[in-house]
């Protein structure tokens, strides 16, 4: 599974519509369902207890999907009030289509049964969480970008779990935003 710049133009597109992607997140339900995310991943639910006996880690990950899902939300709700010319705006962007792509690469996991990649999920996932939540953050509590521009990278290992040339995508952001 891959992404293309295609895809990343079509998230651009349409990066003004704000949902959340969870239906049941799994937690405080007994199913996960996801809604879906066109040109992504489709609508899918599955049994939490039934997930568990395949892969014991699905708990974490569904926790890591619950609070990516509000990070997406909230990144969505916020973008409109970014000048264009904030360089939140371009970070923001690509930390949203990261979760979306994060959340195709583990449904497509889940649909092949692929159970042993998704403890590398889990790891990689959480440390784009991480990533996220602090830059999120930094940006509420009116820190510079330039005060934290230094700190904005994730590791190569990422780019290749997930599939997705960073490079083609800072391209097709700085066409986007000029």
């Amino acid at each position: 599974m891959s992404f293309s710049t295609n895809q990343f133009n079509y998230y651009l597109q349409n990066s003004h519509i704000c949902k959340k992607f969870l239906i049941k997140d799994g937690v405080i339900s007994s199913y996960f369902e996801v809604e879906s995310q066109p040109g992504f991943f489709p609508k899918s639910r599955w049994e939490v207890t039934v997930l568990k006996k395949s892969a014991q880690q699905i708990g974490e990950s569904i926790s890591i999907l619950k609070n990516f899902d509000y990070y997406q939300y909230l990144i969505c709700t916020i973008l409109p009030d970014i000048a264009d010319t904030n360089p939140f705006k371009k970070i923001f962007q690509k930390i949203r289509f990261i979760i979306i792509i994060s959340f195709a690469k583990f449904i497509n996991l889940l649909l092949i049964r692929d159970f042993e990649s998704i403890k590398k999920w889990n790891v990689l996932s959480k440390k784009v969480l991480e990533f996220g939540a602090e830059i999120i953050n930094s940006f509420r509590q009116g820190i510079k970008f330039t005060e934290i521009s230094t700190y904005i990278k994730l590791d190569k290992e990422f780019y290749n779990f997930f599939n997705v040339d960073m490079e083609k995508i800072d391209e097709e952001l700085n066409h986007y935003y000029l």
